[in-house]
């Protein structure tokens, strides 16, 4: 059985993520492991809470809170399978939910802009960059109701995630429609890259396929572009989980599509 990994804080994104993976898991056959980190608040214990609680009460009595959160999303849905999980020992969030293994980790995301993008990003961003499993993320704003319309970015140079995402779901019923952006820096020929995609059309099986090579300055925002003018309920795209200065320079198109997008986005690493 496979398993999702539904990271929260209980905030609307993460409702959102979760209300995802419920439908995910029941195509999918899967289970849901549901995360929180615990982390002591030790300024605000001193602060305030010092005078009615000792350090131990104050600490059981959050922890015994996150518990109940969590036993409360699993009665939301009785239909699926969920392990509550809530992680002590970690001071930062993304190393928490690296160490859990999955076959899919779906999260919540508000979104960044700026500077914050290039030197920390939000945590969904993070963790498509650093996530070896498919990193699916869902906005705040975001509902998903269905996955009938799939939308596969690709320049069709990777390959891989294509392979990656249908062993993932039932793809078989879905519209599947393919993109290769062009931002005029291809110098295939047209021609050439419509043989190409019709060449990973029988490599792969892919059953309602269709391919359209999309012009627009950006990959990203054609990306995003595209999928609101197609009523796409998914989009998917590979990712090179670049760090450090290599990302400094190149950026994560995969990314910026995760901060700009409301359509959901399922990243799959291609090493």
């Amino acid at each position: 059985m496979k398993t999702i990994l539904v990271p929260t804080d209980f905030h609307v994104a993460a409702e959102n993520a979760m209300a995802a993976a419920v439908k995910l898991a029941k195509n999918m056959d899967a289970k849901i492991n549901l995360m929180t980190m615990f982390k002591f608040p030790k300024f605000k214990y001193q602060l305030v809470e010092s005078v009615v609680h000792t350090e131990d009460e104050y600490y059981n009595m959050l922890k015994d809170d996150a518990a109940r959160e969590i036993e409360r999303w699993k009665e939301w849905y009785p239909d699926v399978e969920i392990e509550g999980i809530v992680k002590e020992n970690f001071d930062e969030l993304i190393p928490a939910i690296l160490s859990e293994e999955a076959d899919l980790i779906v999260m919540g995301s508000e979104g960044a802009n700026g500077w914050k993008d290039y030197f920390q990003g939000t945590n969904s961003q993070n963790v498509v960059r650093k996530a070896d499993c498919p990193v699916m993320v869902m906005k705040e704003n975001t509902a998903f109701e269905k996955i009938e319309n799939v939308l596969f970015v690709t320049d069709f140079e990777k390959t891989g995630f294509i392979e990656k995402a249908m062993d993932l779901f039932n793809l078989k019923q879905t519209k599947n429609k393919f993109v290769f952006i062009d931002t005029g820096e291809s110098t295939d020929d047209r021609s050439d890259i419509y043989d190409t995609a019709r060449d990973v059309e029988k490599l792969y099986d892919i059953q309602n396929f269709d391919f359209e090579i999309y012009r627009h300055d950006s990959v990203a925002k054609g990306t995003v572009e595209y999928a609101d003018s197609h009523d796409i309920d998914l989009i998917i795209m590979f990712t090179h989980g670049r760090k450090g200065f290599e990302r400094f320079l190149f950026g994560s198109i995969a990314e910026e599509v995760v901060n700009i997008s409301d359509i959901p986005v399922l990243s799959i690493v291609e090493n």
